[in-house]
């Protein structure tokens, strides 16, 4: 029985029968005493809930009983959000017929009156056919013997369950991983060394890790991954989940994805591999194929993988994890590069255990007197991290020796299910029941399949599975319940640094998805590949399909009969004949179509009344039916990467409780002249949205709204930018374009940009949708600078990027108060002489310059050149600079610079000397450069190419102990100097582990 469900809904029907719920559904009239005596009988359930679903476990009559009471609840839970439907229905149609001109006189309201007593007949016969058997269920459980339990507080928080974020970022940190130090220098020294393992024909070099499931492969080759010698010994690194399907195809399109960091739609896998291989080739790489399940008799299929990865530079290695030494032996066939990863050892397992049970703000007994009970338990984790991990954060929130023993002592240790690791199993029991929901829900999608977190939140919004709580809005509790699900190790966090968009993934580790698959099994209907289905659970909750509809284990009739879906998630490619029996399932709350073959969604959508999820991404959906205002509960639509929908129906703003629309790289060219009357949009995501060229007036009602991307300043068209003027919970990123279109200070003011405290990043553009770069001129636009002063922003901003600013002088007042500043970007701003002083800013970590043609100086601190400069830049990390070509000086002293970039400055004669802890410097293209300095004790990598100017790398090169890597290209002087064996320098760089020299020109 899955009890992830029953807690959690029997306490959200509760809570929406209660009296402050039920005042706003007047078509309950006439039959609110029954809703009262149903809201008894539940409550009465509750209190016998905790026993009763410890007891099921080995009382079936119990578990009967809990799966009578889940059918109830959810019969419940669908009559009263039919209610609430009816109501919004009625005022919609209202309002359309106000808007048609139909006079609302006496017969309009009499046939009105008539309609809602029809449905009160109907949703009071239905409310009376429950309470008879509710009560019955209320009845029985006298005979169970279930204790009660105080159930007057439910706490929806995870107050209590985990350590502040700062305390567990540090711990979940994966670069303080305990026991496998040596294990990460071993294969960092071995995949970094091009002579070990390599093969005459000049196959690829395999490094295989194979062990059970648990003992941590993957953290393993993330932390080799992440290394920073692994990252500057290789050109380029990518990572590809494989799991149990080993489709040459999809490998190599995963693998090209990760490189370009874009979907790709190439199809046949001759040209996968020619476009692969045109990637690969001369260039050193590291491919991590993670979870490989590759049978003996698919070792053909490796050899076609490993021919198209025959083709980089010498060096380059692929490393895998696998669970099979069958596997591991196929694929990595020298000895030395295949290593069996084994269990911590026990000592290990303790550290790791603590770190994560006596964390800071942990309350409860004197820890001296748990540590005995502790290490009994790391005992019975044999070995396995992600079990010691996962009881260690469940531990933390266990306070007194009773609740240690009671985990110690549990009988699940005994039980040993097939696929379910008892510590997992023993975290997930301990879990509060809205959080299982939250947890369980993942197993719908297939395994290693990672997810955003808003995405994953948005779902469990419009499940309902998040209680609400005050006036906190139900995405920052997601937010809380997220984290605490990363910290108790039943997620995992990927490092979006892999991503095009930057943002962060989740995912679950495979064992932790087995686990949540077993625990729904009962509520969840999935169908993959070659998956053996055990037959159709009666009142299945969630569909998840990945087979495409030839393969659908279902017949029609059996679809038919399913009617109790509330989720339903198709991957791959369907018809439109089996998407349209999906507009059958009425009560659906969540319809997930992406990458499906759809063009246009049927009128039929209207009979989803109850859907609150909506998300057609990737599809070929050219235009939304006007019926879809039916769908008045509709929260969340997610319509990324549509590239055929080029234009919203007008009906769509009609959706007066969406909050969420999400157009992210879709072919929408003009938005819906309506769109200011949804006023509860929180979020409008119009990222990479190329075709649109500007926002409807009227943007400024839409007060709730926390995300918009993206804002072009309307001319004749469009909105003007004061219209953001009142969209002060404005968050995260802000770009505003065709700022030439501003017309001076108090406009610019207008758009109140010092009083959105949550925006952390501002993009200026000053030029049109589109251009990349206009002659224009300051006289063309007087009022540039005052526009500038004019768009001033919270001192909290963190990013500030500039784009064909037209000035001739960067000089806001306002940046010296900008303290908060951790990256500034300039950029195509091709009059701009002048930069303001960056070097007292003390967060700044990053500075890019760019196409900045009359840019000379860049010093710093223009106010005093002559003072004491020690304190200035102190936290810059990272300077880019690009193409500014009469640019001829940098500042002096960078004391902490790590990365220094610069390329096509042909005037700059000189970089700065006193760079201690620089370890990365690339110069490219500036002929003018005569020398280098000579004091970089930290230099890690240094990249030259085409720079005639340079005479001679500095005799000091031989003391540069950390340098390993050395690039030298196409430059008059050093080319032949360093030439090797013969060159002048040969002597000075041949310790140098990587080299790559070209002959002199």
């Amino acid at each position: 029985m899955a009890d992830a469900l029953v807690s959690a809904l029997v306490s959200e029907v509760v809570r929406t029968l209660t009296a402050a719920a039920m005042e706003e559904f007047a078509l309950f009239r006439g039959f609110k005493g029954d809703i009262l005596d149903l809201k008894e009988d539940f409550e009465q359930i509750q209190a016998v809930l905790e026993d009763a679903e410890e007891k099921q476990v080995k009382e079936k009559a119990v578990e009967l009983w809990l799966r009578r009471l889940r059918s109830a609840s959810l019969k419940v839970e669908d009559v009263l959000d039919q209610v609430k439907t009816e109501a919004l229905l009625q005022r919609l149609n209202k309002e359309i017929d106000i808007e048609r001109g139909i006079k609302i006189g006496i017969k309009y309201k009499v046939r009105a009156s008539f309609s809602k007593f029809k449905f009160r007949f109907r949703a009071a016969h239905k409310v009376k056919a429950i309470r008879t058997k509710l009560d019955d269920i209320a009845s029985k459980r006298l005979k169970f013997n279930l204790t009660s339990s105080d159930t007057s507080h439910v706490d929806v928080g995870v107050e209590g369950e985990m350590p502040n974020r700062e305390t567990s970022s540090l711990i979940l940190d994966s670069s303080n991983i305990l026991g496998r130090d040596e294990e990460v220098e071993m294969v960092t020294r071995t995949i970094c060394n091009k002579d070990i393992g390599k093969y005459d024909n000049g196959d690829i070099r395999v490094y295989g890790i194979w062990g059970m499931g648990g003992l941590g492969k993957t953290t393993l080759a993330q932390l080799v991954y992440n290394h920073e010698r692994v990252d500057q010994y290789f050109d380029l690194r990518c990572w590809v989940y494989v799991s149990e399907n080993f489709q040459v195809k999809e490998i190599i399109k995963k693998i090209i994805e990760s490189i370009d960091k874009s979907e790709c739609t190439l199809t046949q896998l001759d040209t996968l591999q020619a476009s692969l291989q045109n990637k690969l080739m001369g260039r050193k790489f590291l491919i991590v194929l993670d979870d490989v399940w590759a049978e003996e008799n698919e070792e053909g299929k490796w050899k076609t993988l490993s021919g198209t990865l025959s083709c980089g530079a010498e060096g380059s290695f692929v490393v895998m994890t696998t669970r099979s030494e069958k596997t591991c032996q196929m694929m990595a066939k020298v000895g030395e590069l295949q290593h069996e990863l084994g269990c911590l050892p026990e000592e290990e397992s303790w550290l790791l255990f603590k770190k994560y049970a006596f964390a800071q703000g942990r309350v409860g007994d004197d820890v001296h007197k748990l540590e005995p009970i502790g290490k009994e338990i790391v005992v019975k984790c044999k070995g396995l991290p992600l079990a010691v991990k996962t009881l260690g954060s469940l531990m933390w929130s266990k306070s007194s020796i009773r609740d240690w023993n009671r985990v110690k002592d549990n009988n699940i240790w005994k039980l040993q299910k097939e696929k379910v690791l008892p510590a997992l199993k023993l975290s997930y029991d301990n879990l509060v029941p809205h959080l299982k929901r939250c947890f369980s829900y993942f197993c719908l999608f297939p395994k290693g399949h990672t997810l955003k977190k808003d995405e994953l939140i948005l779902l469990w919004v419009a499940n309902g599975f998040i209680p609400p709580r005050e006036e906190t809005d139900l995405y920052v509790i997601g937010e809380e319940i997220f984290s605490c699900l990363i910290w108790k190790s039943l997620f995992q966090v990927e490092d979006g640094i892999r991503y095009q968009d930057g943002i962060d993934r989740c995912k679950m580790h495979d064992l932790v998805h087995d686990m949540a698959r077993h625990v729904m099994r009962h509520d969840c209907l999935v169908i993959e590949p070659a998956c053996n289905n055990d037959g159709i659970p009666n009142e299945a909750l969630h569909l998840s399909s990945s087979c495409p509809d030839e393969k659908l284990i279902l017949s029609s009739k059996d679809f038919e009969k399913l009617t109790s879906f509330r989720s339903i998630f198709m991957f791959g490619e369907w018809d439109e004949g089996c998407i349209n029996q999906l507009f059958n399932h009425v009560y659906v709350r969540v319809l997930h179509l992406a990458l499906t073959k759809l063009r246009t969604l049927p009128e039929s959508i209207c009979k989803l009344k109850h859907l609150r999820y909506l998300n057609l991404s990737n599809s070929d959906i050219e235009v939304l039916p006007d019926s879809i205002m039916c769908l008045q509960n509709l929260q969340v639509l997610i319509l990324c990467y549509c590239s055929r929908l080029c234009k919203l129906p007008e009906s769509i703003c009609k959706l007066r409780y969406l909050k969420y629309l999400t157009l992210l790289g879709s072919g929408i060219e003009v938005l819906p002249d309506g769109l200011k009357d949804m006023i509860s949009l929180q979020r409008l995501d119009i990222s990479g949205c190329d075709s649109l060229r500007h926002l409807p007036p009227g943007i400024m009602k839409l007060t709730s709204l926390r995300m918009l991307p993206w804002f072009r300043v309307g001319k004749e068209r469009g909105a003007k930018i004061r219209e953001l003027g009142d969209l002060n919970l404005l968050e995260g990123k802000l770009k505003i374009e065709g700022l030439k279109n501003v017309g001076g200070l108090s406009e610019a003011k207008s758009a109140n940009l010092i009083c959105k405290t949550n925006l952390s990043m501002l993009v200026l553009d000053w030029s049109d949708k589109g251009t990349i770069w206009e002659e224009s001129t300051t006289e063309m636009f007087p009022y540039i600078e005052e526009v500038l002063e004019g768009l001033e922003p919270n001192p909290s901003l963190e990013i500030l990027k500039m784009y064909k600013y037209m000035g001739k002088t960067i000089s806001p007042s306002w940046m010296d108060n900008s303290r908060n500043l951790v990256e500034i970007v300039f950029s195509w701003c091709h009059n701009c002489e002048h930069i303001p002083p960056l070097g007292r800013l003390p967060s700044l970590r990053v500075i890019e310059l760019s196409f900045m043609d009359s840019l000379k100086y860049f010093h710093d601190d223009d106010i005093n050149m002559s003072a004491d400069n020690t304190d200035l830049f102190i936290s810059l990390q990272r300077l880019e600079i690009v193409s500014c070509w009469e640019l001829v000086s940098l500042p002096s002293n960078l004391p902490n610079l790590k990365v220094l970039k610069v390329e096509k400055c042909e005037e700059l004669i000189s970089l700065p000397d006193n760079l201690p802890k620089l370890e990365d410097l690339e110069v490219v293209y500036c002929d003018k450069l005569i020398s280098l300095p000579c004091n970089l004790p930290s230099i890690r990598k240094l990249k030259f190419k085409y720079c005639d100017g340079l005479l001679s790398l500095p005799d000091e090169i031989q003391s540069f102990t950390d340098l390993n890597k050395l690039e030298i290209r196409r430059c008059k002087h050093l080319s032949k100097r360093c030439k090797r064996n013969k060159g002048e320098d040969w002597p000075k760089i041949s310790h140098i582990p990587d080299l790559s020299l070209d002959g002199p020109l």
